[in-house]
């Protein structure tokens, strides 16, 4: 039988995206030439869905899903332009789709409609919803409406009521920050959002840097000067540290970014000012994604296990299918990537 790793190998692409494009994700973002590509492969191969499998056996049912077969609905916090802008979700995605469909799911893409209210673009119904991210109560209507099977990943608006998979933060911070400490580091600057959309999208303060305020607290260094209140975006970090040396402003030791997308305004406005990581200043970021390791120089950072989490999710998901329906929160480990922009001081 033809598998979709080998439709993706023929086509050169990731077997995320020949899914993707074999279900009609409209969030996909390549080619119509790649788009061709992966179609034709799949047609010259001679490939089918489970549910195209399932019609061509059953030509007079209707186009339902065979018993056998289980439909998940992923939701997404953020639109696309922000998903281009913040990799960790779009990647979280993708992982989540190789997740369903290692388990014969197939997977469809939940976006929002003018009213800003979540729909899917057809009428077969949906054993579950995957959402990434944080949600209003509203939105979170639009899924029930749906199915009651929901999964959280990256929040959980209720933890009396839902399951969810969630990083575990105090840890991470406490990595990043016993990492400085064993280096020499004293006087280390938080970089990003202070306040950003807690588990039912209203504005709180970041996990991140409430370890980070409470551990430098304990430890008598917290500074509220060292506290770089941006933006989750390059161009806001950018903006931010080119200010705050312009002004003349003593450079931290280090900074600790809460997230991977803000190292590029970071690192450039380092260059600008002809300062480089590590020599004058060490530098740890956040959710380890590409941003980080090809970084120049490559950063150090949290790693937050996207395949874990996924996998979790569905685990998850096929508990509320076996009504086993109390809720659960899983807390996934995080680990520290070394890649030398810290150094003994």
């Amino acid at each position: 039988m033809v598998t979709l790793k080998e439709i993706a190998q023929r086509s050169g692409v990731s077997p995320a995206t020949a899914s993707r494009v074999l279900n009609q994700d409209p969030t996909l973002s390549v080619t119509e030439d790649t788009r061709q590509r992966v179609l034709r492969t799949a047609r010259d191969l001679g490939y089918q869905t489970l549910q195209q499998r399932y019609q061509a056996a059953h030509p007079q049912e209707a186009p339902e899903p065979a018993n056998w077969e289980k439909r998940i609905g992923i939701a997404q916090m953020f639109e696309t332009p922000q998903l281009r802008e913040d990799i960790y979700y779009l990647m979280l995605k993708n992982v989540v789709d190789e997740v369903c469909f290692a388990r014969r799911w197939s997977t469809c893409t939940l976006l929002r409609n003018e009213a800003g209210h979540f729909v899917k673009n057809d009428d077969l119904p949906l054993d579950g919803i995957v959402a990434i991210g944080r949600f209003t109560q509203g939105e979170i209507d639009d899924f029930h409406r749906y199915t009651d099977n929901l999964v959280f990943l990256d929040s959980n608006p209720d933890v009396e009521k839902y399951c969810s998979i969630v990083p575990n933060y105090h840890l991470a911070v406490r990595q990043v920050l016993h990492s400085l400490w064993k280096h020499g580091y004293e006087r280390i600057a938080y970089l990003g959002s202070v306040y950003t959309f807690g588990p039912k999208k209203e504005l709180t303060m970041d996990p991140r840097f409430y370890y980070y305020k409470n551990a430098l607290r304990e430890r008598g260094r917290f500074e509220e000067d060292l506290v770089l209140d941006c933006e989750m975006n390059s161009a806001s970090s950018y903006a931010f540290m080119r200010d705050y040396l312009q002004a003349g402003k003593p450079l931290p030791d280090a900074i600790f970014a809460a997230s991977d997308v803000v190292a590029p305004g970071l690192l450039r406005a380092l260059r600008e000012f002809d300062l480089q990581v590590p020599r004058d200043v060490g530098v740890i970021t956040f959710n380890n994604t590409s941003l980080s390791r090809l970084a120049q120089p490559p950063l150090d950072s949290v790693e937050v296990f996207l395949r874990e989490n996924a996998d979790s999710a569905a685990i998850c998901m096929e508990l509320l299918w076996q009504k086993k329906t109390h809720p659960k929160q899983i807390i996934i480990s995080c680990r520290l990537e070394e890649r030398g922009s810290v150094r003994d001081q």
